[in-house]
């Protein structure tokens, strides 16, 4: 075999064990990632679409790839969400607050509310956040919590997860592989530790959340034996 050969099979190892730890990478990723060029990234993509071992999915102006038949066009669609940086952390809201309003997310994550608009568009186009109804400062849902109670303002539209344990699921599964692993590590270690059986229950303010989470890191970090 020659030498340029033996370099190719290679490279399309590398690429294809990139895709496998990394799913939902675009090919710019893909080519900083591994240091290879973009027209030799291609003709990669390309044969390995070809052969069906590798599969893309377009994501508005991006095509990401995954490899065939080990990841569901639902857990891709939820990965490509994870990718982006304003619909993880909208995400990771809903998570410790479980329902949260437009201008809530918008204040909460300092984002114009234009913005966060289109992000909840997107992930509710996806299937993946639903909008719940309010009344008399009541929201009603098929899940546990049945009933929760908060401060309605006029005309607002309230977003939750629609399904959160998946979420969570797939969140902690691809914790290693997000370019925000720091934040949504920090997000998982609370839940786990804080939190007896994942997802809470109940409605926190910005205020309750950000008190319970500092509590939290300051009593693993100081226990009480030290602060006595």
């Amino acid at each position: 075999m020659r030498n340029k050969d033996r370099q190719e099979l290679k490279r399309g190892r590398e690429i294809y064990e990139c895709i496998s730890q990394n799913p939902g990478l675009h090919m710019r990723e893909l080519s900083r990632k591994l240091d290879i060029p973009i027209s030799s990234l291609k003709y990669h993509l390309y044969n390995f679409e070809k052969r069906k071992i590798i599969v893309s999915k377009r994501d508005s102006k991006y095509s990401r790839y995954f490899l065939s038949h080990v990841i569901s066009e639902e857990e891709k669609k939820i990965v490509n969400v994870f990718r982006k940086q304003t619909n993880l952390t909208i995400i990771l809201s809903f998570i410790l607050m479980i329902q949260c309003s437009q201008q809530e997310l918008s204040t909460y994550l300092g984002k114009h509310p234009a913005t966060i608009a289109f992000h909840l568009r997107k992930m509710k186009k996806a299937s993946i956040i639903e909008q719940v109804p309010i009344t008399n400062g009541v929201l009603v849902l098929d899940k546990v919590p049945s009933i929760m109670k908060r401060q309605q303002l006029s005309n607002e539209k309230i977003y939750i997860l629609k399904d959160p344990w998946m979420i969570y699921t797939l969140l902690h599964k691809y914790k290693d592989n997000l370019e925000h692993k720091e934040l949504a590590a920090l997000v998982i270690e609370y839940v786990e530790a804080a939190i007896s059986d994942g997802v809470p229950k109940h409605i926190q303010t910005k205020e309750d959340t950000i008190d319970s989470v500092a509590n939290f890191f300051f009593d693993f970090i100081f226990p009480i034996s030290f602060r006595s």
